[in-house]
C-alpha cells in the first residue's frame, strides 16, 4: 500500500470560483459528450488544485473519475517491494479512473507529476447518464478503447524493449515546450518508476544518452537535445543504450 501524504489532496471541497465551462478542454473527454451530460456532470462535480507529487487515488479508495484540466497525472501499478510501474498518462483534456468506475477496483493508483487542476466528477451520476443515453455509453467506449491500446503497447515495451527504449519513450512522452526547448521535470526515481527498473540503472543509461548528444542533464530536469534520435531509438533503429 502506498504510504500516506499530507499532500493528498482531499476531494471533499465545492467548485471554486471558476465557471465549469473552463474544465471543457477542446478535444477532451468532456467535450465528447452531449452538451446537456456534460453540464450535468460539472453541476455535480468537485473542482482541485494539486502541487507535483500528490496521489489523487490510491487503489483503496472508492472509484473516483478525474478530467484533467492542466497539468500531468501518471496512472501506475506497485509491487510490495516498493517498485513502481506506470501504465499511461492523463493529460489536459483526458480522463483518469474510467475503468475503475465502470469495470470495478483494479489495482492502480493516480499521482499528479506536475502541479495540476483537476475536476472529480460523481460516478453514480455517470453511471446514470450510462443507463440512458447512448451518446454518453459511446464517448466512455471510445475512451476505454483508446486507454486500453496505450497500455498494451506500454505492456509490449516492458516485454519487448532494452531499459534504453522504454527510457527514451518516456521522456518523449513527458516533454514539455519551454523556452523553444522540450524540458522533463522529473527525478531518476521518478524515471525509473516509470519504466519499471531502478534509479541506479536510469541514471546510468541517462549518462549514455547525453554522452550521445541525445540530452542535457540537470538536477531533476533533462532537455531533449535530439528528439528525432531517441524517437528512432525506441524504433529499435540505434545500437546500444540499455
Amino acid at each position: 500500500m502506498l504510504p500516506r501524504s499530507d499532500a493528498t489532496p482531499t476531494l471533499n471541497r465545492a467548485m471554486r470560483d471558476n465557471p465549469p465551462s473552463q474544465a471543457v478542454v477542446p478535444g477532451g473527454f468532456l467535450e465528447a459528450l452531449p452538451r446537456e451530460s456534460a453540464t450535468r456532470l460539472l453541476a455535480e462535480a468537485i473542482a482541485i488544485d494539486v502541487p507535483a507529487g500528490s496521489i489523487v487515488y490510491r487503489e483503496d479508495e472508492a472509484p473516483r473519475v478525474i478530467v484533467v484540466v492542466s497539468g500531468l497525472l501518471r496512472v501506475f501499478l506497485h509491487a510490495p517491494d516498493g517498485r513502481q510501474l506506470t501504465v499511461r498518462y492523463a493529460r489536459p483534456g483526458d480522463v483518469a479512473g474510467l475503468p475503475l468506475v465502470l469495470g470495478g477496483p483494479a489495482p492502480l493508483s493516480i499521482e499528479a507529476l506536475m502541479p495540476s487542476s483537476l475536476v472529480a466528477l460523481r460516478p453514480d451520476t455517470l453511471r446514470s447518464l450510462l443507463g440512458v443515453d447512448a451518446r454518453v455509453a459511446r464517448a466512455c467506449v471510445d475512451v476505454l478503447t483508446r486507454q486500453f491500446r496505450e497500455v498494451v503497447d506500454d505492456l509490449a515495451g516492458q516485454a519487448f524493449q532494452t531499459v534504453g527504449q522504454r527510457l527514451a519513450r518516456h521522456l518523449l512522452d513527458l516533454a514539455q515546450p519551454a523556452d523553444h526547448l522540450l524540458v522533463v521535470t522529473a527525478s531518476q526515481q521518478q524515471l525509473a518508476d516509470a519504466v519499471g527498473s531502478v534509479r541506479e540503472v536510469v541514471a546510468r543509461v541517462l549518462r549514455e544518452f547525453r554522452d550521445e548528444g541525445l540530452v542535457r542533464t540537470g538536477r531533476d530536469r533533462i532537455v531533449i537535445t535530439d528528439a528525432a534520435r531517441l524517437s528512432r531509438l525506441v524504433a529499435g533503429g540505434l545500437e546500444g543504450t540499455g
